[in-house]
């Protein structure tokens, strides 16, 4: 089963796509060109024969030095199958594209990180007919970011380090450092990186975060705040709704699940118990 700190390790490239050339500048010590524009391209590789192939992240970028396909894939544990699935993402993509194809793992896991670098041989030990070797980015090679400086220089890359870095006994030293940088970032793009941040960590990591997002007063938090009340709002509207057995149509459940405004949700909150339509609740 696919967990959110997986989703959140390749989504975060969905998010800042030069965050793919920064990293693999960077912890991979390649020279891979700055990205200028992008598009993620749909990851369904299916054939007509039912063999299902879907890579984690795949964009289009544009380069100074023409298109390239970056295909991002999530790993938390060393998974040997992985390895021919890798090899048919590359050669389906270039082949469909006409592009060339980088492939980059991402994993929380030093022991993972260097398995995945390969590099992988298939055919012949002796003759291979293809090798794969992956670039990868893990907590050995990924620099830890714990000073307020280094986050705001570059917050895609600092929000990128912690979820590498999940699970450190330590990670808690990143993420105050990392709140303070999000108040630097455009509100709505702060909120999109704490929302991956929270999925991206696990357990008291992830209660922590929490914590700083409740308290802090910077504009984005208090979003964050006011979006997770609303939903919760809205969740105890359309459960008295149902237990009443009232109708709701499509529309009208999208009218309450959309609602931003805490008076309007508190005002049906207190209708809903008692209204036979939801005509009466609004």
């Amino acid at each position: 089963m696919v967990k959110l700190p997986h989703e959140a390790l390749h989504q975060i490239f969905r998010e800042s796509p030069n965050l793919f050339a920064d990293t693999v500048q960077r912890v991979c010590d390649v020279d891979f060109p700055d990205i200028v524009e992008y598009e993620v391209v749909d990851t369904d590789l299916t054939e007509i024969r039912p063999l299902v192939r879907r890579p984690d992240t795949v964009i289009r970028a544009e380069t100074p030095s023409g298109p390239h396909l970056l295909v991002v894939e999530a790993q938390n544990r060393e998974e040997p199958a992985k390895i021919r699935s890798w090899a048919y993402y590359l050669s389906y993509l270039e082949s469909r594209y006409d592009l060339p194809a980088t492939l980059l793992v991402t994993t929380p896991s030093a022991a993972t990180a260097r398995w995945a670098r390969g590099p992988f041989r298939l055919g012949l030990a002796a003759f291979p007919s293809v090798t794969v070797s992956p670039l990868v980015a893990g907590p050995d090679n990924v620099p830890f970011v714990t000073e307020v400086e280094d986050a705001v220089e570059d917050v895609a890359f600092a929000v990128f380090s912690a979820l590498t870095h999940r699970l450190n006994p330590d990670i808690e030293k990143a993420l105050g450092p990392l709140a303070q940088a999000l108040d630097t970032v455009q509100p709505e793009q702060g909120a999109v990186w704490a929302d991956l941040i929270e999925v991206g960590l696990a357990g008291c990591a992830q209660d922590f975060w929490r914590k700083i997002m409740q308290t802090m007063q910077y504009e984005f938090g208090s979003q964050l705040a006011q979006q997770s009340a609303a939903k919760a709002e809205a969740r105890i509207i359309l459960k008295f709704l149902d237990m009443r057995g009232v109708f709701v149509s499509d529309e009208d459940r999208r009218r309450i699940e959309s609602c931003t405004d805490l008076e309007m949700l508190e005002a049906w909150v207190m209708r809903a118990p008692s209204v036979e339509s939801v005509d009466e609740l609004f």
